[in-house]
């Protein structure tokens, strides 16, 4: 891989295609905890919920194995604000369309919900783009959604 030259902004598509790798790998591809973390800069990342208990990668994972029939989409707009250059790093925060049902359930009973994402990213030397922070900030449920927990 080329190293990074740096110090081009973190643009927008570059945030919005990285939403959508890691929601692919946990929605559609089921990647593990370990999948995941492959997206995060620290070790043993963990999903922030401003609204509940903060979940690890494992969590999620185990969320998401409940689950069929997931679609997500990213929803505009997502805003970009540039927070350093040394490390090059930018706050994102947008808002993701989210869909699934329960794995025995009918149907019918599909869960529908806009989730809020405020993200910081940061660029490793490598040039790739990598999640510093991420906080899960709401989750807004349609009103003809299913009922879900997500404990």
């Amino acid at each position: 891989m080329q190293k990074w030259g740096g110090n081009m902004a973190i643009t927008k598509q570059e945030v919005v295609e990285l939403v959508k790798r890691f929601h692919d790998v946990t929605m559609l591809e089921k990647g593990t905890g370990e999948d995941q973390a492959a997206f995060f800069l620290h070790p043993e990342p963990r999903i922030f919920i401003l609204h509940g208990e903060d979940i690890s990668l494992q969590q999620n994972y185990e969320i998401h194995q409940r689950l069929v029939d997931e679609v997500h989409a990213v929803c505009d707009p997502w805003e970009i604000t540039q927070l350093s250059d040394n490390p090059e790093r930018a706050r994102a925060v947008g808002a993701v369309y989210w869909q699934g049902r329960l794995v025995d359930s009918d149907e019918d009973d599909v869960i529908k919900a806009i989730v809020g994402e405020d993200w910081i990213v940061q660029r490793v030397p490598g040039g790739e783009l990598k999640i510093a922070l991420y906080i899960n900030s709401y989750h807004h449920f349609l009103p003809d959604s299913a009922p879900i927990d997500l404990k």
